[in-house]
């Protein structure tokens, strides 16, 4: 039975003449790196106790400031024992830049404490095409990092914002580093600001643990962030574009709604209820994973109930096995660890079930694409030809559906859905030119000529 999903979601010109008030808080520290590739022991190297590999030592960085070595084994952080390697950057994202850190190595059998000061992470660095601004705005009390590129020249510039999809990252860092660069940094370097936003308590940016981020906190992120970025005498603001791909073109309709944007392009999402998305995807899985029809209708009637009682209910794990005992197996499948679905808390999930995504786009007063990759396992090409029919309904000849070929939800380069499933993950996939190219001619088309 396969009822848990590996993967899940994984945006005509008018004139925005009101500026809403934006907090920006104290000088927001910049966070430590701990500049260092890792691995897990193998059974041998664990024999001498738990500890994680020290592979390779970036110069310059924490690491290497504190002597630490190839071949060390790193057994504790700040006095915390560390056993794998997942559990060193939960850690290291804790440290600012400057303060004392203390790590114990195992060094040929012996140990070593050493301590010193957390070297900042590297800024992304102007180039001959843009420059950096490092800013930041304040959103639910917490201060969130925003990364905004311009291009070099006199503006004011169209700009591109984006809402990228679940998963605790940072996108702070050079394009070719950091998630979706391959996608932003052709239009860093033709002309459009550029805006990129932590989430809260990635990066810089302060907040919770990502497995207890709200949705509701991580969308006033976004929203906040578009605010700052009206702000940005560089920005035209009549000519901004909101990129939402996977859960983030979730956000794009709900942040448009009430923060108007002249344009909102989407990628992987969904504009059903989640709930409907959650057993059409679990559906669509597995089978591509092997499953029978049959099967999966089976899992299908009893994951049904399991999605209505824990995200439309709101129950928790434990509630749902106590009040239906006999769904304790698709429960436990779903949700593993009794708190989170995906690497993301149930809180998260039981938001957004109650969010009208329908409505959302309905209001949403910006010229919308909304692309679907044909060999996207992870989304569903009904809810995007439905943007585009929901907005155009209201606003006729104001959305377009696109079919993008070849493409999977990653804008990896792919044969089938099967072929996408069976490589994701694994590294050397190509991505698929064509995502530029189609956001480059709706941008040109609603937002370069502003």
């Amino acid at each position: 039975m396969r009822t848990a999903l590996a993967l899940t979601l994984s945006l005509a010109t008018t004139s925005f003449l009101f500026a809403q008030e934006v907090k920006l808080g104290a000088p927001l520290p910049r966070k430590a790196v701990l500049g260092a590739s890792l691995a897990d022991l193998t059974p041998a190297e664990a024999a001498s106790g738990p500890g994680v590999k020290i592979l390779a030592v970036s110069p310059g960085l924490t690491a290497a400031g504190l002597n630490i070595q190839p071949g060390d084994i790193l057994q504790t952080i700040n006095g915390k024992k560390v056993a794998a390697r997942g559990e060193v950057a939960p850690l290291v994202r804790t440290w600012v830049s400057g303060a004392n850190v203390t790590l114990k190595v195992l060094r040929a059998g012996k140990p070593v404490v050493v301590t010193g000061p957390a070297v900042e992470r590297p800024k992304m660095k102007d180039t001959d095409a843009y420059t950096v601004q490092y800013g930041q705005v304040e959103s639910l009390g917490k201060r969130i990092r925003v990364i905004t590129t311009v291009p070099k020249g006199t503006g004011p510039f169209p700009t591109v914002m984006l809402i990228g999809g679940i998963g605790a990252y940072s996108i702070d860092g050079e394009f070719a580093a950091t998630a979706y660069g391959n996608v932003l940094e052709s239009f860093a370097k033709t002309g459009y600001v550029v805006v990129r936003v932590d989430k809260p308590g990635q990066g810089d940016s302060e907040g919770p643990a990502y497995t207890d981020l709200g949705f509701d906190q991580e969308m006033d992120a976004y929203l906040q962030a578009l605010r700052l970025t009206k702000q940005n005498p560089v920005v035209n603001k009549n000519a901004i574009a909101i990129f939402g791909h996977s859960m983030g073109g979730s956000f794009g309709p709900l942040v448009a709604e009430k923060e108007p944007v002249a344009a909102l392009a989407v990628y992987g999402t969904l504009a059903r209820s989640w709930s409907e998305y959650v057993l059409e995807n679990t559906r669509r899985q597995d089978m591509l994973a092997g499953a029978t029809g049959g099967q999966t209708d089976q899992s299908i009637k009893q994951l049904y109930r399991v999605v209505n009682y824990l995200f439309e209910e709101g129950l928790s794990p434990a509630e749902v096995i106590k009040r239906k005992p006999d769904l304790k197996e698709y429960v436990n499948a779903m949700v593993p660890d009794g708190k989170t679905y995906s690497g993301v808390g149930l809180p998260f999930f039981q938001a957004l079930a109650k969010k009208n995504l329908a409505a959302a786009w309905e209001k949403c007063p910006a010229q919308v694409l909304s692309i679907y990759g044909e060999n996207d396992f992870i989304s569903g090409r009904v809810d995007h030809e439905l943007i585009a029919e929901l907005v155009n309904k209201v606003r006729p000849g104001s959305a377009e559906f696109k079919l993008l070929p070849a493409s999977d939800h990653g804008f990896f380069q792919t044969t089938s859905p099967a072929d996408s499933m069976a490589k994701w993950g694994r590294p050397g996939a190509a991505l698929n030119p064509a995502i530029i190219e189609t956001l480059r001619a709706f941008f040109e088309r609603t937002i370069k000529k502003a």
